[in-house]
């Protein structure tokens, strides 16, 4: 197995870029924001031969970047100067920052190459990124197939060219693809990031009747953690991927994978290949191995001595008729200790667990098509905080 990315998609421009971060300082991490996903994916592959941590970032979180970062901004010629390839080859991801601040990540080449040769991508395929490739699910897609040397499409919000490979999370797919167009060259579908429901699957069925579906488990630190077919149950987010460990310890899903990150830049939190690595969900896995979660353990919430969980009352919301979207979160209480608010999307709503529902007329969401948490809690607590 290859111990880094490789690829001769675009070389000339790798070159560019690689000479140009070659003179920064080791200690520096290269933060891309072209607003180009072309030069971006060939500054990502440049600057990674040169054994700089680099990573893509958006506009927005420039912001949130500290002295550590140079900020690549001016796109830069092509170059027939060969770049010094070093035997470094670590690279930052970001968590989603849905609830909190993002946190950069370091990982190996090698973390991510592991599944490359594992998810059926081919050197023939067509494979679509959707989404910014601030998002580690875009990034990984593009990374994977420009390491392959498949074709690669950056949709942004709008569908183009004739993929036969898509990544994408649940919301993105039905925002690109919402005109009713079919795409029967489309062989593989996978999907993250976000509840893939029954809705979402005829979607995926009309617009792409001949794709394999693979709705796929995973968090920023670990990659893929399970992955799922026809043979899976409902509710349940499939098997563990190849080569992946599961198991619940106290309720907690935890997971042993070749394809863990490094660590965290910023916290002392133990990742390696051999320890088992808290996904932060509970959950349990039944007799044939399957998977089911229930929801994040910090949002297991203590109502009335009663432990609710949030993303359950999400899930229930989200099942009723014209709801697309929902959220919810605890306002603290003076008899209960905390009470349950929602945010919806789509139609009306009501739950016997939740206090009070809000209506909004637009839905915020991340570049990645995750919910933007802050920006919902915002709206809920301005709606209901004083009542």
């Amino acid at each position: 197995m290859s111990e880094r990315f490789k690829s001769n998609k675009n070389k000339k421009l790798q070159n560019a870029y690689g000479i140009w971060a070659s003179k920064k300082d080791d200690k520096q991490i290269i933060a891309i924001c072209l607003n180009d996903p072309e030069h971006e994916m060939a500054a990502f592959f440049g600057i990674a031969e040169t054994g700089k941590k680099v990573c893509v970032v958006s506009s927005d979180m420039i912001k949130i970047l500290d002295k550590r970062y140079t900020v690549l901004r001016k796109k830069k010629n092509p170059s027939n100067l060969p770049i010094n390839i070093s035997k470094t080859n670590n690279f930052v991801t970001f968590t989603s920052g849905s609830t909190k601040k993002p946190k950069a990540i370091l990982r190996s080449h090698k973390s991510w190459i592991y599944s490359f040769n594992k998810n059926g991508v081919l050197k023939s395929d067509t494979v679509a990124a959707l989404g910014h490739l601030s998002h580690s699910l875009t990034l990984y897609a593009a990374t994977e197939a420009m390491h392959i040397g498949a074709n690669l499409i950056f949709t942004g919000l709008r569908p183009l060219g004739e993929p036969t490979i898509i990544y994408a999370t649940p919301t993105l797919l039905k925002l690109v693809y919402k005109n009713n167009i079919i795409y029967p060259k489309v062989r593989k579908i996978f999907i993250g990031g976000g509840t893939f429901n029954d809705l979402d699957r005829d979607f995926c069925q009309q617009r792409f009747p001949n794709a394999e579906i693979k709705v796929f488990y995973g968090t920023a630190e670990t990659s893929f953690i399970t992955i799922s077919d026809s043979k899976t149950p409902p509710n349940s987010v499939g098997q563990a991927y190849e080569g992946v460990k599961l198991e619940t310890i106290n309720g907690g899903v935890f997971v042993t994978t070749p394809m863990i990150a490094e660590s965290y830049l910023d916290e002392q939190i133990s990742m390696n290949v051999d320890t088992p690595f808290s996904t932060g969900e509970i959950g349990h896995i039944d007799n044939n191995g399957f998977l089911f979660l229930e929801g994040r353990l910090d949002r297991a919430v203590n109502i009335s001595d009663k432990i609710v969980y949030l993303d359950t009352l999400e899930n229930d919301l989200m099942s009723l008729s014209g709801i697309e979207y929902a959220a919810v979160i605890t306002i603290p209480d003076a008899k209960r200790g905390q009470k349950a608010f929602a945010a919806v999307y789509g139609g009306i709503a009501s739950h016997p667990k939740i206090s009070g529902i809000i209506n909004l007329k637009e839905w915020p969401l991340l570049l990645s098509g995750k919910t933007d948490y802050i920006k919902v809690t915002a709206s809920i607590k301005e709606a209901f905080y004083e009542k």
